[in-house]
């Protein structure tokens, strides 16, 4: 509709990114934002919106989440819920484990 190209350029009047904002815009701003800087702080609230109902956000999500991490561990935006589930429980576990391994880099030894 006429809302999708403003939302998709983010071009929406006081528009703020923020990963917790009920506005989408919102969302997606700070999404891309964490894309463009590659920050890796931000992988947890990305996985977080590969749950959201807004499938544009979904979508910037993992494309967020391949730009910082080169992989999507099977995650398709578009996909039925149940199959978003088990990837984003994929990705749940992945991030758990390479917490894990940051945290304690001999653990590997």
């Amino acid at each position: 509709g006429v809302f999708a190209p403003a939302f998709i350029a983010g071009c929406a009047i006081n528009a703020e990114p923020d990963f917790d904002s009920a506005v989408p815009q919102d969302r997606y701003l700070a999404i891309r934002e964490a894309e463009r800087t590659r920050d890796r702080q931000a992988v947890p609230e990305l996985i977080r919106q590969l749950s959201v109902d807004d499938p544009l956000v979904r979508l910037a999500a993992i494309d967020a989440l391949e730009a910082i991490t080169d992989q999507t561990l099977g995650y398709d935006p578009n996909a039925r819920e149940i199959e978003r589930r088990a990837a984003i429980g994929r990705w749940v576990e992945w991030y758990e484990s390479d917490a894990r391994a940051s945290a304690d880099p001999e653990a590997d030894q």
